[in-house]
């Protein structure tokens, strides 16, 4: 290979009889981490070589150099400061690379050849734990799925290993996406399959199995085919939780989750090395506990962020979060993307709520304790895989300590999510006080460098400290003795870094000099000497040093290996904290914005008396916004005059969207347990919510605004049920008027006549309004406006009734469009009136009769 020429060859590829040394020792570490970026620490930097290094370069938009590789002449690469090292992993995590990370395990300068490295830490996007790299708002989740070899059945499993929450289900297609799309897994663990051999490749390559949809949309990482069964799955569960069978986490119902859960289990095991967290416990659930809500609608009613820049400011969660805890915060983003189906605890969190709305002066002094307490949910599982350190401990009793304070406050409370603070704390008061005893009150953060315990701890440890501390005091003594001893009143001790600790005596005293002094140093005027003990001395300060950081980390084990004990305990109290935390939010949004508790039942109504929309009505002034009402039935009989079916018509930007996700927003808070922004409000449990609301071309699978469009109508027509709340906005609009007027007259016949299913229908296809002629459980409404001199004002409000008039060149006016197109628009629309006829019985009102939508019903 020629001399400076950078070769192009793969870490893979390479002879390691061509390496150098330190090449060959980097290549016999990668060879084992070929799926990972393995970052390898020289000096104060670590490096990659090879095509590691092309990537990161790529990636991290660093430079690209090149060193000498002996035979294999000059190799790629690229590295990062160590001192910098994690937010660097940081980037190559969002760019969903995996990373070895390769420390120097021995002394540069104890080297005799090569330095001695090894793996020190695997990082995976779905096994992260350091704090520096999580969001400590939002869970972590690391998923495994397994799918059945017979029919539409996925097993599907997550872990956050900073929570230790383990949690299996099992599932179709079409729910485990929408589930995915709920718990948004950092990385997805999938067997295996082999492609089909391409022109010039020798073996096939491997995919992960699954649906192209979830590959387009997560993080996938492949595993063996072989880890997917059932046999392994037992075996690792078993020794994992120390139990002999798994009927506790739901086996056999839940077996595809459980082969699952061991694919993750053995994925922790190869990634933490030594430090695995505990789990407590693995959780099975079914989908049906919770509002099924797809991917479309979360993003369409902008649950945790806003859909078109992906602010939190403008979300649901901003609304109303006002927990004070991290804990509380995850707690939050959890109930709002999982509502309940389930009444009994619904109400149990609505009781809770309405306590702590009532007494004012409570939610005061628990908001303020509330402030005062640390990630204990995050710090148990620290405890439980070895990473916690001193802060952390001082910050868990800190945390600890407000619980008897906690327990005064709630102690009338009927509430079982508020009175299960009523119990008796004291093997935690033990705990607390055993930290206090221990741990010094400012420790480092890292726990092998010393001063992390407190004095009076271990008498060894106060024995070496005083060698540090008070060998002033010690050597005035010794001097002393020393003087009264020889009778020499000149004598001293003194220190120098080549000499040590010495005793200098006058050559006009050598005469006094004890047989036992050894003579250490000649100097022109006097001698200077050394006895055994304050030689011993000398060793003993030189060493207490490194004894007493010894024996401080033996003390920190000792109490770490005890809290251990704790932690089970420590995370009942941390969700029971957490679930206060965003009861307490509720109650205090409540009480700022005028929230009243719903009815919540098994009914079929939808009744809602002076609705808001919670998030609009923060980010108008107080008062402006406009209140609306919905009375809505599913199931309605043929003949039935209940209303269960509303097509909804007016302008664009006059609130048609915004009723319908304000009424969506308002069932998604009942469910969850929370009062709602209404004067009145009866909300029959909705099992799944659909909207289709807007549509855009999916450049990834090439489909048009329309396909897309009616992908999700299929879904929704698919997939709702009676107790299903459907908002449809514009069906239709994608394709020529004829074809959209037909799909969305045949669409909203078929969801009221055979889904019947509680429904909002907003469309600009004003020739829907006579549906109501043949079912009279079809009713229209319209958005109000106020028309004066060819202006529109939006009035917002909700009124029975429809309307031929879409007032779109007006819309077009007040967005800006050139006045020569607005006149020439209105000219072309007189001119086609000219031709207008009906002939299915639309009668316009008085408002809208002098420009009326053209009919497309014409013989």
């Amino acid at each position: 290979m020629k001399d400076r020429e950078i070769t192009t060859l793969k870490s893979s590829e390479i002879d390691l009889n061509m390496a150098t040394p330190m090449l060959k020792q980097f290549l016999d570490i990668k060879l084992k981490y070929q799926d990972m970026i393995l970052l390898y620490r020289m000096g104060d930097f670590f490096e990659t070589f090879f095509e590691d290094a092309v990537t990161i370069a790529k990636d991290l938009e660093i430079t690209l150099t090149s060193r000498e590789g002996g035979a294999l002449g000059r190799i790629p690469m690229a590295g990062v400061p160590a001192k910098a090292v994690d937010s660097y992993i940081a980037k190559l995590l969002q760019k969903n690379h995996k990373i070895a990370v390769c420390d120097q395990t021995q002394d540069p300068a104890e080297a005799k050849g090569l330095v001695e490295r090894k793996v020190t830490r695997l990082i995976t996007a779905g096994t992260l734990s350091d704090p520096n790299l999580i969001d400590s708002n939002k869970n972590n989740y690391l998923a495994a799925i397994t799918k059945d070899k017979n029919k539409d059945l996925y097993g599907l499993a997550y872990v956050d290993i900073t929570t230790a929450e383990f949690r299996i289900t099992q599932t179709n297609l079409s729910q485990l996406i929408s589930e995915l799309n709920c718990i948004k897994p950092s990385e997805i663990l999938a067997p295996t399959k082999k492609q089909k051999i391409q022109p010039f490749q020798i073996v096939p390559e491997e995919t992960p199995d699954l649906d192209d949809e979830i590959l387009r949309n997560f993080n996938c990482t492949k595993c063996s085919p072989s880890l997917f069964d059932e046999k392994f799955a037992q075996k690792i569960i078993k020794e994992t939780f120390n139990v002999s069978s798994l009927e506790c986490f739901g086996y056999p119902e839940f077996t595809l989750g459980l082969i699952s859960a061991g694919v993750i289990l053995d994925y922790i095991r190869e990634t933490q090395k030594q430090n695995i967290p505990k789990f407590d416990v693995i959780s099975p659930y079914t989908i049906s506990e919770f509002v099924s809500i797809d991917a479309n609608t979360r993003k369409n009613l902008e649950l945790t962020e806003t859909s078109r820049d992906k602010n939190k400011k403008g979300s649901l969660l901003w609304a109303i979060n006002r927990t004070s805890t991290n804990m509380g915060a995850r707690l939050l983003s959890k109930w709002i993307h999982q509502p309940l189906q389930n009444l009994t605890e619904i109400n149990k969190r609505q009781d809770a709520v309405e306590e702590l709305l009532q007494d004012s002066q409570s939610r005061i002094k628990l908001t303020s304790l509330l402030d005062k307490v640390y990630d204990i949910e995050r710090l148990s599982t620290k405890i439980s895989n070895n990473s916690v350190n001193a802060r952390d401990f001082l910050a868990l009793k800190d945390s600890l300590e407000n619980l008897p304070m906690f327990k005064e406050l709630l102690k009338d409370k009927k509430s079982p999510y508020l009175s299960v603070f009523n119990q008796d704390y004291s093997q935690i008061n033990t705990l607390c006080g055993i930290i206090d005893k221990t741990i010094a009150d400012n420790p480092p953060i890292s726990i092998k460098e010393g001063n992390l315990i407190k004095p009076g701890v271990h008498e060894e440890l106060d024995y070496q400290r005083s060698l540090l501390s008070g060998g002033k005091e010690w050597i005035e003594n010794f001097e002393k003795k020393e003087k009264e001893r020889t009778n020499i009143k000149s004598l001293k001790i003194g220190y120098s870094k080549t000499f040590g600790y010495f005793i200098e005596v006058t050559h006009a005293n050598a005469e006094f000099v004890p047989s036992d002094y050894t003579r250490k140093q000649t100097l022109v005027n006097a001698e200077r000497y050394i006895t055994p003990e304050l030689k011993k001395y000398e060793e003993e300060v030189l060493s207490a040093q490194s004894k007493s950081v010894e024996i401080e980390y033996k003390i920190f084990c000792d109490l770490r290996e005890y809290s251990k004990e704790y932690v089970t305990a420590l995370r009942e109290i941390s969700h029971n904290l957490a679930s206060l935390d965003v009861l307490l939010s509720f109650a205090i949004v409540a009480s700022e914005h005028k929230y009243i508790r719903p009815y919540v039942d098994n009914s079929n109504a939808l009744i809602v008396k002076g609705g808001r929309h919670p998030v609009i009505e923060q980010l108008l002034p107080m008062g402006e916004y406009v209140a609306n009402d919905l009375c809505i039935y599913s199931g309605a009989e043929e003949n039935s005059d209940m209303t269960q079916f509303i097509i909804l018509t007016g302008p664009n930007m006059a609130g048609k969207s915004t009723y319908m996700r304000q009424n969506a927003l308002i069932i998604l808070l009942a469910q969850m347990g929370s009062f709602v922004p209404a004067e009145e409000a009866h909300i029959g449990i909705i099992d799944k919510i659909f909207t289709r609301v807007g549509s855009v071309d999916d450049l990834s699978t090439g489909q048009s605004t329309f396909m897309v469009e009616m992908n999700e109508t299929a879904m929704i027509l698919n997939s709702a049920t009676e107790k299903s709340l459907i908002l449809l906005d514009e069906i239709g609009r994608g394709t020529s008027t004829y074809d959209g007027v037909a799909i969305a007259w045949s669409v909203a016949e078929f969801i009221a006549t055979k889904i019947k299913a509680r429904t909002i229908f907003a469309t600009h296809y004003h020739e829907l309004n006579i549906m109501c002629n043949s079912y009279p459980y079809i009713k229209n409404y319209r958005m109000t406006i106020e028309e004066k001199n060819g202006e529109i004002k939006f009035l917002r409000k909700v009124v029975p009734g429809g309307t031929s008039r879409s007032y779109g060149i007006q819309v077009a006016k007040m967005a800006g469009l050139p006045e020569d197109v607005i006149s020439n628009a209105m000219h072309l629309m007189q001119k086609m009136q000219k031709n207008y006829v009906t002939k299915l019985g639309i009668t316009p009102s008085k408002q809208d009769s002098e420009t009326p939508q053209l009919s497309l019903f014409i013989e």
